[in-house]
Order: structure tokens, then C-alpha cells, then sequence
């Protein structure tokens, strides 16, 4: 009889051994599920921030210049055909914000005074010379940035609250948000909402 029992306790425990073996398969098919459903969470959100970057672009081409609409239309074709699809560096794996530098005007070259022999002296008397009022130039503020700038003040929450009003995508940081509503909204609907 007790061989009976020990018999039957071996297979109780081999069978509670399998048992504890498939749990433990399952839990790794779980943890991988649960992984690749992360991923493809973090896909789905890149690419509705894609989809709104190129809708700010759509329109602020079609504001600038709508014949390049093609053009733009090319280059995003162009991504679809590399062969650099599916290849990610390790830059690419952290976004990063692009700084766009300030924008500066000009400065004309310093002249060198270098002696010319064809050079004709005219002489003039103080009466000749008339005095030159000078203005100081006034750069107006260019209404898109004037808006950026009212944007920038907001709150996060008024921002965001601004950008799902206009039905724009309303993640990312006041900076981003604002960068996106800019060519949306107008200083009175800004100004209403702050």
C-alpha cells in the first residue's frame, strides 16, 4: 500500500512540476506581449506626432508658397522608399527637439581702403553739405512671432486647453504645443484664452 502512495505522489509532483513549467513559459509570453504592446504604443503616438508635424507643415507651405506642395509631397514619397527604413541609429532612438538658431541680419563686409591711382578728389565747401537726418530703423514684430511670443507666456494648461479647442495635437511641452499652434491661432483667440 505505501508503494502505492509514493507512486502516486511522484506523479502528483511531476504533474505539479509541468504545471509550474508552462506557468512560467506563459509569464514569459506574457512579459513579451506586454512589451510589444508598449512598442507599439510608443509607434502609435511617433506617428500622430508625425501626422501633426506634417499637417503644420502642409500648412504653413500652402501659407508661404503652395506651389512647393509637390515637392513636399516628393520628399515625404522619398522616405518610403529608402532603404534606411527599419534601421535605427542609436540617435535616432531618443527624439530630439531641433534648435533653430536666432535669426540675424547680414552685416556688409568691411571695406579695405586700398589706394587707387583712378580715383578723382573732388573738393567741396561746408556750404555744399547738407546734413543727413538719420532714423533710427523700427523693426515691426512680425505677427507670427508676436503670437509665439504671447503662446509662450501661457500656462501649460491654457495652452493645451487652446490647442485641443483648435484640434491640434495637444502633447509635448509649452514650447512644441506653441510651435504648432502658431500658424492656427490668431492674438485674439490667444489673448482670450490667457
Amino acid at each position: 500500500m505505501i508503494n502505492v502512495l509514493a507512486a502516486k505522489f511522484n506523479q502528483v509532483d511531476a504533474s505539479i512540476a509541468d504545471t509550474q513549467s508552462q506557468i512560467t513559459a506563459l509569464q514569459t509570453k506574457l512579459s513579451e506581449l506586454q512589451d510589444y504592446r508598449q512598442q507599439l504604443l510608443s509607434v502609435e503616438q511617433a506617428i500622430q506626432s508625425a501626422l501633426s508635424q506634417v499637417d503644420t507643415a502642409l500648412i504653413m507651405l500652402t501659407h508661404v508658397d503652395p506651389t512647393q506642395i509637390d515637392t513636399f509631397k516628393d520628399a515625404l514619397t522619398i522616405k518610403f522608399t529608402t532603404d534606411a527604413i527599419g534601421i535605427l541609429s542609436p540617435a535616432d532612438t531618443a527624439p530630439t527637439q531641433p534648435i533653430e538658431p536666432e535669426p540675424f541680419a547680414p552685416t556688409a563686409p568691411e571695406s579695405q581702403t586700398v589706394p587707387d591711382e583712378s580715383v578723382i578728389d573732388v573738393q567741396s565747401t561746408p556750404a555744399d553739405i547738407t546734413p543727413v537726418e538719420t532714423i533710427a530703423p523700427t523693426a515691426p514684430e512680425s505677427p507670427a512671432t508676436d503670437i509665439e511670443t504671447l503662446l509662450n507666456k501661457m500656462s501649460l494648461a491654457d495652452i493645451r486647453k487652446l490647442a485641443k479647442a483648435k484640434g491640434a495635437d495637444a502633447r509635448g511641452n509649452r514650447v512644441n504645443i506653441a510651435a504648432r499652434l502658431k500658424v492656427l491661432v490668431t492674438k485674439a483667440e490667444v489673448l482670450a484664452v490667457s
